[in-house]
């Protein structure tokens, strides 16, 4: 009786994901708390649907913004209660991402014409004032595969890494005109995230076979070897310097950093550190 009513007192607190854990959706769509090493922690009383693209943790790590793909309209973003999951909509988009000091959420608005879906902007919102401001695509971008759907902040919080259909450019957030105009790598990759200040890590070759990730010296432009995958990347983020959190398209949760990959957990469709 005394194990039945603790269960149920932790399942009624309110819920706030520790800092170091991570909060999953798995294939199923039920969600949960692991720890470091992928062990569970605590199992959330809702769902998301099946059809979660991206996730990230809100700054007081007690709700989290989510994006979840439709099949007859554009993707959607929404603010989710993490205690009660409770979904407030922000905008058709997906791909959200907070800037390091937790002040600006970083996402890609998309719409739907006739049958196809376009990525129209790269939009950054003020989380204290609510304020956008919007940095468009070039005409006619449709959506990607899901490596080409990441992006990713620099840690000093002035350029978000994406990739645009065709190259990985980084977008100088503040006064950006476009996409189309801002630096671009010399050689394709996708999924790009910053392993530190200087090092932009993307995925080459997508997709078949073993993943290769490469790091990329920005002052430099030189490529060295980092981690080879089994499959793409869909959602990465850097946890600590120079070391990854990556869930691949075979839905693993998995740490990675230059020469070592580890498996954290399987059947994972989406992670927010």
């Amino acid at each position: 009786m005394l194990l039945s009513v603790l269960a149920l007192a932790t399942a009624l607190a309110p819920v706030q994901v520790p800092a170091g854990d991570v909060l999953v959706s798995d294939v199923a769509g039920h969600v949960r708390i692991v720890d470091s090493r992928g062990k569970l922690v605590r199992r959330l009383r809702w769902a998301f649907s099946r059809e979660v693209q991206a996730m990230e943790l809100t700054p007081s790590r007690r709700g989290a913004f989510v994006s979840l793909y439709r099949s007859e309209r554009p993707a959607e973003l929404f603010r989710v209660n993490l205690t009660t999951g409770r979904k407030r909509k922000l905008a058709d988009g997906i791909s959200p991402a907070l800037s390091a000091d937790k002040s600006r959420l970083a996402y890609v608005t998309v719409e739907q014409r006739l049958d196809i879906k376009y990525r129209t902007a790269l939009v950054i919102r003020n989380l204290q004032t609510g304020a956008t401001r919007a940095v468009p695509f070039g005409p006619r971008v449709t959506t990607d595969t899901p490596p080409g759907e990441v992006i990713n902040w620099a840690p000093d919080g002035r350029t978000v890494a994406l990739y645009d259909g065709s190259r990985t450019r980084l977008i100088e957030v503040a006064n950006a005109a476009d996409v189309p105009t801002q630096p671009a790598l010399s050689d394709a990759g996708s999924a790009p995230v910053f392993a530190d200040a200087k090092t932009l890590v993307v995925m080459t070759g997508c997709c078949i076979g073993p993943q290769q990730l490469v790091a990329v010296d920005l002052r430099t432009g030189n490529r060295a070897p980092f981690a080879t995958l089994t499959s793409p990347v869909e959602q990465v983020r850097r946890i600590h310097t120079g070391r990854l959190l990556v869930v691949s398209a075979l839905h693993s949760l998995t740490r990675v950093s230059r020469g070592h990959v580890r498996v954290l957990a399987r059947r994972v469709l989406a992670a927010a550190p």
